[in-house]
């Protein structure tokens, strides 16, 4: 492979707020590979969600959880976890501020209670169910987390989370609480080490902040037409129809 190609899914390469594709794109991931070009997925989501997803895309490579969790060929190059002190850390902040939290891994996920915003976000993720568990990371790893909160409370939370953790914001009622240093483009730094030697374009389509680091870190940046402006402002090419990765890829001739 001569091009790698990094992929969100929600917003970007899965459209009307489900994790399904349309067969255009199941064959562009055929041409790509027939052209040289490696589609990666590059998600916030976890394995458990996407796992049925990255079978139908035929995708052996993939970044999820935002940078937590790599897969190359088939080898773990990254799986990011909170330690149980820095969760309790977590939690005393988002106790203060009133906050519900969020435990996901690669196998499942809970909340340690359900709260008004998380009934909100919920409906507005489409979850149809929603485990709780307060003592989740006694038993269980962690991979990331969440805080439900609207955006004025944001930048204090996050202020006083930053000794421990770093947080992006991917929905309206909810921002990714991660391992300091973990990222997209972190965890895409680590995966092109892991290629060393090989001289290889790269290529990134997003559509939300938590893009943003894989923005700065590939040659081109290919930003949905309903990205938020921050990420806009990074790209070097922005769709300007609904389905952006097509469009991106046809400008970029990596698929005809």
């Amino acid at each position: 492979m001569k091009k790698l190609a990094f992929f969100d899914l929600d917003g970007t390469l899965c459209l009307g707020g489900s994790l399904r594709v349309v067969q255009e794109t199941l064959d562009a991931f055929d041409q790509l590979r027939e052209n040289e070009v490696l589609p990666i997925i590059a998600t916030g989501r976890s394995y458990y969600e996407v796992k049925e997803l990255l079978t139908l895309l035929k995708a052996e490579h993939f970044v999820l959880s935002n940078g937590c969790y790599v897969r190359l060929a088939g080898k773990t190059i990254q799986n990011a976890k909170f330690s149980a002190s820095e969760i309790e850390k977590i939690l005393a902040i988002a106790k203060e501020n009133r906050l519900a939290a969020g435990y996901f891994n690669q196998r499942e996920f809970a909340v340690n209670r359900l709260s008004d915003v998380v009934k909100e976000h919920i409906a507005y993720m489409g979850i149809q169910e929603i485990p709780i568990s307060p003592n989740f990371f006694h038993k269980n790893p962690v991979n990331f987390m969440n805080l439900y909160l609207s955006e004025e409370l944001e930048k204090k939370v996050s202020a006083e989370l930053a000794s421990v953790a770093d947080t992006v914001r991917f929905a309206p009622l909810a921002i990714d609480v991660l391992p300091k240093t973990v990222s997209k483009g972190t965890a895409i730094q680590k995966l092109l080490t892991s290629l060393s030697g090989t001289q290889l374009e790269t290529y990134a389509f997003g559509d939300q902040n938590n893009d943003l680091s894989m923005f700065q870190l590939v040659d081109y940046g290919v930003a949905m037409r309903d990205g938020t402006d921050q990420l806009k402002s990074q790209a070097s090419y922005v769709a300007k129809t609904e389905n952006g990765v097509l469009e991106g890829l046809k400008h970029y001739g990596l698929i005809s």
